[in-house]
């Protein structure tokens, strides 16, 4: 197989974390997958897209519990406090 961006050959089965947004939410999802070891690109076969349209639209829904690992926070810059640049 060659990369349809790079034309590397160096193409290899890897864990990645694939990242879902919904609203204001990201979640990450371990998936294993084909990716580029030249330029990064991920191919996803039709099972893997599958699993990744069930867990957005369970997320969309709010019928799936996740695992909290950390949090982001947001300065208020629109609060009345000098932006940070």
């Amino acid at each position: 197989m060659k990369c349809v961006i790079c034309s590397s050959q160096d193409i290899k089965k890897k864990y990645v974390d694939e990242e879902i947004r919904v609203k204001n939410d990201v979640v990450m999802v371990n998936i294993n997958t084909l990716v580029c070891g030249g330029c990064g690109e991920r191919y996803y076969d039709r099972n893997t897209m599958k699993t990744l349209e069930e867990i957005k639209d369970k997320l969309s829904h709010k019928t799936i519990k996740l695992d909290v690992i950390g949090s982001v926070l947001r300065f208020p810059d629109n609060a009345g406090n000098a932006a940070v640049s």
